[in-house]
């Protein structure tokens, strides 16, 4: 089943791609679901600091959210590269329905090669073989007060989704803005902002999908509108400065993988949180932007 798995999981739809075309030293990178934006901007970020450094990247990525069968597929997968040649594993842990993990498999891995093990995005249990490697991530505590700092007024309404990472950054902002009414809505996010409209002129958004018709709306009715990782089409607000739109605070996925990456090769001890940042319609072309323009290709 591992093996059928593992296949899976190579080259087509660039789940496992390298950087260069004669295996050399390389690195292994086990992250999530491959298909969303968040991961495609860690794969790309990997794969060019790989490349600079001269590395082959090794890159697996789920196919679904809770997919830890397909990580476990990829440990074996890597089992079979060159034992001399892997320098290191960056790992994301995903978590089955009930609990199970592949970290157990990749701790054991990186103790037969005498390899360092990075943790990414999502850090391990206290309990995990792998709770004493480096993890580099963001804190979400102080990303949602970075962007209460952002917001000028003190009533507001914010919405977010009720996943742990969303209600975590909008507690934090509440903490900074304390008369800001928070509203946790996975679905009807619309039907919730019509009904606002005329309590509220400045609206943030902690959940970032599928809020192109909301913020139509917001537009049309002449709002403030600030949100948190979202890029695409809400980039192209921000490149047309139109004024309603003020800005993303977003997690800086690119200097996260990259820390990642020089971690492994300098057999790091210590992990380290990579703050947010925010991009408004002025800062599109500072250095700390441009990786997130040029990967939705807004800038050359």
């Amino acid at each position: 089943m591992f093996l059928l798995l593992a296949a899976a999981l190579i080259c087509g739809a660039s789940l496992l791609t390298s950087c260069k075309k004669n295996p050399t030293a390389g690195i292994a990178m086990i992250a999530k679901n491959g298909q969303s934006d968040y991961w495609r901007q860690v794969e790309s970020a990997f794969q060019n600091a790989c490349k600079e450094k001269g590395l082959d990247a090794y890159y697996y990525a789920t196919t679904a959210g809770n997919a830890y069968e397909e990580q476990i597929a990829a440990v074996e997968s890597i089992r079979m590269l060159d034992s001399k040649k892997l320098k290191g594993i960056i790992f994301a842990p995903i978590y089955g329905m009930d609990g199970e993990s592949a970290e157990a498999e990749v701790a054991a891995l990186a103790r037969e090669r005498g390899i360092p093990v990075i943790i990414i995005e999502s850090p391990v249990k206290t309990n995990s073989p792998l709770a004493e490697r480096p993890y580099f991530g963001t804190d979400n505590t102080a990303a949602g007060k970075a962007l209460a700092n952002k917001v000028p007024v003190d009533r507001m309404v914010a919405f977010t989704r009720t996943d742990n990472p969303s209600i975590e950054r909008a507690e934090a902002f509440q903490t900074l803005k304390p008369n800001a009414v928070i509203y946790p809505v996975n679905d009807q996010v619309v039907n919730v902002v019509q009904a606002l409209l005329n309590d509220y002129d400045d609206f943030v958004f902690f959940n970032g999908k599928d809020l192109m018709d909301v913020l139509r709306i917001l537009k049309a009715a002449g709002k403030n509108v600030y949100t948190f990782d979202v890029y695409g089409e809400f980039l192209d607000e921000l490149i047309a400065g139109n004024a309603y739109f003020k800005g993303i605070m977003t997690q800086n996925n690119f200097l996260m993988t990259r820390k990642a990456v020089d971690a492994v090769l300098d057999n790091a001890t210590q992990g380290d949180m990579v703050p947010t940042f925010y991009i408004t319609k002025d800062n599109l072309d500072d250095p700390i932007v441009l990786p997130f323009m040029e990967f939705y290709g807004k800038r050359k």
